[in-house]
């Protein structure tokens, strides 16, 4: 910190720093950025005796709020301080260099680490005393109160006026002028809003219909050279998706989720608007639990691993056989550092987990009741939820893929995955509305993260190497993750089973010879050569059969068409041999 007081033998260079919020009268011969700079001249020339220096270059910042440190001038300013440039900062006064709090403590702890004194001159004090640093906190909180309450007024100005139907500004639609700060029908483009609309509902896809739009021509507003915002341009598909859902165009404004009447009118059907929100709105929802997919999956969308990367689904093919999983974006985007151990589940697997946890909630009405007490309150209400729960987990395996990824949506699920846990959040309001058949409008947009209104489900996982991928485990059991899809794995351990009964008797001599076995029980006899062979498996995998862990290597088609004697054999070509 640079001594105040010391020789005038000692050089202290001084940089001035300005700033003005707005861009008005910046292009004057004399503005405020002038007048706060000849004001701090001024101060050091005073302070001349003290070795005081001004430096040449200017740091001004016009046209930029006090509210950030986003600002060209600053930026500048603290690279001279970094590289050891500058002994004292000035500036007119204390909010020119921040209005907020937190930024100007941390300005003020960088300037210290670089021994830069901060002063302002009308203020009378400089950071280099105690008093100083006091007054200055001081002063930084009426600052920010000042601002907060400033804009407190602002927007509660903007809700009465949105209230009363007036139009606050922003840019003007296409289909409205603007004059004397009112929306007025522009006939022509209100004709382009309204074909836009009408084709919409024709088409039902924004994707179709810009393309139809470019195809005939049509363009944006046209705006101003000085606009931010460059008119006449083709329509993208997000300008399409704020057109169709904009409520202006009904005569209404839209102000913290309410619709209130607009004093412009309206160019568009109320009946024709509306019916366009709800095919949006079921776009949306197809899209997200992927009804429209060649191959669905269930969980797209939904799942992120601890650090917020989004796992999205993908697959392999090999042989003519699918493999699904689901990918880390972090891998994919070449941020390696980022992925937190989840790189790539098998998706058939984590959506059973899921599944399993979700239904294990339905199943269990102690546990439902509890998380779901704070919405029902009426007798008949307890007993039909129970009733819907046992519905829903009676019919979920006759449910296909985007069946249930629609349960899914309507419950809000999210799921958070780690290599040694697995988390499923449920709306509780969105489940008990779902099982009670209620509709809630509100639903996407107000889902709260009270505690009454999260159910959170969880279970302990491991990823166990399986063949060249790996296979998800929840806790100790194993085959509750095929418990979704028995069948095959059933018939697999029927058939060895089998097999090791007919092996047992042949070499016991309960029967004599194969061809005895096969007139017995009336059997084929390659289909008995086939079988029998399963009793001379490996027994880690005969055990891996029994506990239901059967990895997608290992299936009962490719054993009947053969295998090695050699146990180790058998290990490699199921995916089964320790990794090493």
């Amino acid at each position: 910190m640079v001594k105040m007081g010391s020789s005038s033998a000692t050089q202290i260079r001084c940089a001035i720093y300005t700033r003005k919020s707005s861009e008005e009268g910046l292009d004057q011969n004399f503005n405020s950025l002038d007048a706060q700079r000849e004001a701090c001249e001024a101060y050091i020339a005073s302070q001349a005796h003290e070795g005081w220096q001004l430096l040449p270059e200017h740091f001004d910042d016009g046209g930029f709020s006090g509210g950030n440190v986003q600002r060209p001038a600053l930026s500048r300013l603290l690279e001279h301080i970094s590289s050891n440039k500058i002994d004292v900062v000035l500036v007119y006064k204390l909010d020119r260099l921040s209005r907020s709090l937190a930024d100007f403590v941390r300005l003020i702890e960088r300037f210290d680490q670089q021994g830069v004194s901060f002063v302002s001159i009308t203020q009378n004090f400089n950071t280099s005393t105690s008093m100083g640093r006091l007054t200055l906190n001081v002063l930084l909180s009426f600052a920010q109160f000042e601002r907060e309450v400033t804009g407190e007024r602002i927007r509660d100005k903007i809700a009465a006026s949105k209230k009363r139907g007036m139009w606050m500004g922003g840019r003007v639609p296409l289909g409205y002028d603007l004059d004397d700060r009112e929306l007025h029908v522009n006939e022509i483009e209100a004709k382009t809003v309204r074909h836009i609309f009408d084709r919409y509902m024709a088409l039902g896809c924004v994707r179709k219909l810009k393309a139809e739009l470019d195809a005939g021509g049509y363009r944006s507003k046209p705006r101003p050279e000085h606009h931010k915002i460059q008119g006449e341009q083709r329509f993208s598909r997000g300008n399409l998706y704020s057109l169709l859902k904009n409520p202006l165009y009904i005569g209404k404004i839209h102000h913290d989720g309410e619709l209130y009447e607009a004093n412009h009118a309206a160019i568009v059907d109320s009946g024709v608007w509306h019916a366009v929100q709800a095919r949006v709105s079921k776009n949306r929802t197809q899209h997200r639990t992927g009804q429209n997919a060649k191959h669905p999956s269930l969980l797209a969308g939904r799942i992120t691993d601890t650090s917020g990367n989004r796992l999205s689904p993908t697959y392999t093919q090999k042989k003519g056989k699918r493999y699904s999983y689901y990918v880390n974006q972090a891998l994919l985007q070449f941020r390696d550092d980022d992925v937190d151990g989840v790189s790539r589940i098998p998706a058939k697997e984590l959506d059973t987990a899921v599944e399993y946890l979700l239904l294990n909630l339905l199943r269990n009405p102690t546990t439902l009741i509890d998380n779901l007490s704070h919405f029902v309150s009426k007798a008949f209400q307890v007993n039909r939820l129970m009733s819907q729960a046992e519905a829903l987990t009676m019919n979920w395996t006759g449910y296909n893929t985007c069946e249930r990824a629609t349960v899914l949506e309507a419950l809000d699920a999210k799921v958070v995955v780690s290599d040694c846990n697995i988390t499923v959040t449920l709306g509780a309001r969105s489940l008990c509305d779902f099982l009670l058949k209620k509709i809630r409008s509100d639903k996407s947009s107000q889902r709260s993260e009270h505690d009454s209104d999260v159910i959170r489900l969880s279970a302990a996982v491991k990823l166990r190497r399986s063949g060249i991928g790996k296979k998800l485990i929840i806790g100790n059991n194993p085959s509750k993750l095929t418990n979704a899809h028995p069948r095959s794995v059933v018939a697999l351990q029927r058939t060895v089973l089998q097999a090791m009964r007919w092996n047992e008797e042949l070499t016991t001599g309960q029967v004599s010879s194969i061809e005895a076995l096969v007139q017995r029980d009336g059997l084929n006899r390659r289909q008995v050569y086939r079988v029998r062979q399963l009793a001379f498996l490996a027994p880690d995998i005969i055990a891996r059969i029994a506990e239901g862990d059967v990895p997608e290597t290992l299936t009962l088609e490719k054993l009947k068409k053969g295998f090695p004697m050699e146990w180790q054999k058998q290990r490699v070509l199921f995916g089964l041999a320790p990794p090493f």
